[in-house]
């Protein structure tokens, strides 16, 4: 089964009477590439998380969210009683006389600088453990993820590699025409040159022969083939990472493909290699997002 690189995993981290919200997010990259954005509580681990997801993800770019749940920051917010006591006695000397009561006083005091401030938590060592499992729950998520979008990349890849074995066989079909007319076309521009006493019939067979071996695709078809059989046996094999392997021989394929249509010299198979690298682009593209 194949791989997505894109997936998400959500968990939730239930701590010091708070709950926190575990993200983990992963896109297309060549190598592993983690980004952290973690409460303050959680940066001394940054580390240790990263080590832990690192294990579990293998490749991708990869953004670790913990945050809190909306509403907790809030309630971990404390007041600083002795600022706001300054505050209203600044206000109360500013007022002079005019007439301001100690519930508007108290109004303005709570919206100056620095009232309200987050409590700093500390995570503590046998915690940890805790983290790490919830952790564990968002990597397993976007695990499952990246298995359904797999299934589905593979169902395409699958597909268009079949599009470019059946494309092939067309190929096949088409190439003893394509022989037999490129034969009577040399024979129709000699004829129209010479008369048949100026042929040298056994040095024109000879000279059919070496231009007709310059054009033969039968080793590309062969070749190409082997690719298409090769590439869908990869697709089904129990490795976790085929994403780069699966690049290598599409690779190969395109270079046969590439051959082909070198050598055809026939509208029909022109048509059917466009056809043929259509597709091959089309499985390149999903290849980017295979594990």
């Amino acid at each position: 089964m194949l791989l997505s690189m894109t997936g998400y995993g959500r968990s939730r981290l239930p701590i010091n009477g708070k709950t926190y919200t575990v993200e983990v997010r992963a896109l297309n990259s060549k190598g592993l590439d983690i980004n952290v954005r973690l409460s303050n509580m959680f940066r001394e681990r940054e580390m240790d998380i990263r080590n832990l997801v690192s294990g579990l993800v293998i490749r991708g770019k990869v953004d670790i969210l913990i945050n809190n749940d909306p509403g907790e920051e809030q309630r971990s917010a404390d007041l600083d009683p002795a600022l706001i006591s300054a505050y209203v006695q600044r206000l109360r000397e500013a007022a002079g006389t005019i007439l301001v009561s100690d519930e508007k006083l108290f109004e303005l005091a709570a919206q100056m600088p620095n009232v309200a401030g987050q409590t700093q938590e500390t995570l503590l060592p046998e915690q940890w453990s805790t983290v790490a499992k919830a952790l564990q729950d968002a990597c397993a998520e976007l695990t499952v993820f990246r298995k359904q979008e797999g299934s589905n990349l593979q169902k395409d890849l699958e597909l268009r590699t079949r599009n470019i074995e059946d494309t092939l066989l067309a190929v096949e079909q088409l190439d003893p025409e394509r022989r037999d007319r490129s034969k009577d076309k040399l024979m129709q521009q000699l004829n129209s040159q010479f008369s048949d006493e100026q042929i040298d019939k056994n040095r024109f067979e000879q000279e059919l022969i070496y231009y007709l071996e310059k054009m033969d695709i039968t080793e590309e078809i062969i070749r190409l083939r082997s690719h298409c059989t090769y590439f869908l046996e990869n697709i089904t094999q129990e490795a976790i990472e085929k994403g780069k392997k699966l690049a290598f021989i599409s690779q190969e394929m395109g270079r046969e493909i590439n051959t082909i249509g070198a050598k055809s010299y026939h509208a029909g198979m022109q048509k059917l290699v466009v056809d043929m690298k259509d597709e091959l682009e089309k499985i390149k593209e999903q290849l980017n997002n295979v594990l």
